[in-house]
């Protein structure tokens, strides 16, 4: 069965457009040689695109029972629900993408549109939505509240001239970044900048070596070198290094690399976990470390 198919999407940010126009229709081709129309409405932030499909007999029913929940399908069926969704967003995002880089479009945010729904329909003058899977996306913060008690633990910090690592800057900002990418690269950053830290501050005589001589691959450091200082290794030693590994990839390599927020938000926090664990080292008898460590 043959439907018509709507996405309709907010545009994040703002693309700069002419007072007097503000609507503009594209055609992207798609595989099957069919055009997907891609709709912006520049003045209200909004964007409708519209495709054809051809839907299986199985998935024809589920239209019509009007299910909500797409997750309660058969894989078969929710891989079918993907592509019929995902043609629509690839062919907007690649719209806004040109937009955004070739017009030098600074004010439209890196991750271009946010969902709004996927409508079908036979004649295309009655809409209903298509069925959505639901997903968890993990972004797990820990916090630890001023107290009483805690506050004692800040002026004894101050009474010994204590200083955070400077590498829990870039995993605040890794927290609060929105665009999975960014996420992924100042995670990473903090993760290499945490190992040296520990090292300097465990045994200060090495500091001019870990500054001014290239470092070695991310999984020694938090492997075989923190094991001979430590008698172990990180916990998430596996993680740092394929990490490492993707993020060379996004800085070193001229092509889009997908991470989603699931993925990027996971990563985080065995970024986290790990610079606890150096600093669990460092300070056994500290609380606060203790409270933030969670293996």
């Amino acid at each position: 069965m043959l439907i018509h198919l709507k996405g309709c999407y907010n545009i994040l940010g703002k693309i700069d457009s002419s007072p007097k126009e503000h609507r503009f229709q594209f055609k992207v081709p798609s595989k099957d040689k069919t055009s997907i129309i891609v709709n912006i409405n520049s003045d209200e932030g909004i964007i409708e695109s519209f495709n054809k499909y051809e839907v299986s007999k199985e998935m024809w029913d589920v239209l019509q029972m009007d299910i909500c929940n797409g997750s309660t399908l058969s894989p078969e069926l929710q891989t079918e629900l993907s592509l019929m969704t995902s043609t629509l967003s690839k062919a907007t995002r690649k719209v806004l993408y040109l937009i955004k880089y070739c017009l030098n479009c600074t004010y439209l945010n890196d991750n271009l549109f946010s969902y709004k729904g996927i409508y079908w329909s036979i004649d295309k003058s009655k809409w209903k939505r298509i069925p959505e899977r639901t997903y968890a996306i993990l972004d797990m913060h820990l916090l630890l509240p001023l107290k009483e008690k805690i506050s004692k633990s800040i002026q004894n910090y101050i009474e010994n001239d204590f200083e955070p690592f400077f590498a829990l800057r870039h995993l605040h900002r890794a927290k609060k970044e929105r665009n999975p990418r960014h996420k992924w690269i100042d995670a990473t950053i903090a993760a290499e900048l945490a190992i040296k830290e520990f090292l300097i501050r465990l045994k200060p005589d090495i500091e001019t070596l870990l500054l001014e001589v290239p470092s070695p691959p991310i999984h020694k450091l938090y492997g075989s070198i923190l094991e001979y200082y430590t008698n172990e290794k990180s916990p998430k030693v596996n993680e740092l290094a394929k990490g490492a590994e993707t993020r060379n990839k996004l800085v070193h390599r001229p092509k889009d690399i997908h991470i989603d927020d699931e993925q990027a938000n996971k990563y985080i926090h065995d970024v986290e976990t790990a610079i606890y664990h150096l600093l669990t080292l460092l300070y056994p008898d500290d609380s606060i470390m203790k409270h933030f460590y969670r293996p």
